[in-house]
């Protein structure tokens, strides 16, 4: 089998509290929006930085979304 394509990574604004975890533990990637929102602002998709953040999040609002391959 393949590997999975990461293609986004997406913080639920409906589940995030601003508990400012995920921006703790990698300033350069996540950030805070003006509504007090945790979002994704790296460059680049960090898979391995991403995953560690979505470990950290209290509430499970970070997601990884990788590409459909199912059917291909």
């Amino acid at each position: 089998m393949a590997p999975k394509k990461l293609v986004a990574i997406r913080v639920d604004p409906v589940l995030c509290v601003g508990s400012g975890m995920c921006i703790s533990a990698h300033p350069d990637r996540f950030a805070f929006k003006p509504d007090g929102h945790a979002d994704y602002v790296g460059r680049e998709l960090d898979e391995a930085t991403a995953a560690e953040a979505a470990e950290l999040c209290p509430v499970s609002a970070i997601s990884l979304v990788y590409e459909e391959t199912e059917g291909r």
